[in-house]
């Protein structure tokens, strides 16, 4: 039994809506895509300034405790 071109037609028919929403989802996953590679490169622009601002105030911390050191030492406190 060989199946006709209106078989064919038929069935292309059915299976239309299934493709357009494979094509929809395909298109949701690649915006997902596009998405999470924006968050990957804003957390690691985010872990950046949080290490910057860590290293900022440990040298502060370091710098006034040095100060306390030298005032101690010399008496004027």
């Amino acid at each position: 039994m060989a199946l006709t071109n209106d078989d064919l037609q038929a069935i292309a028919t059915l299976l239309q809506p299934i493709n357009n929403r494979l094509d929809k989802i395909e298109s949701d996953v690649s915006a997902l895509k596009a998405g999470q590679l924006e968050l990957k490169k804003e957390a690691g622009e985010i872990k950046h300034k949080v290490n910057d601002t860590y290293t900022l105030a440990l040298d502060a911390w370091g710098q006034s405790t040095e100060n306390r050191v030298l005032l101690e030492s010399s008496h004027l406190v």
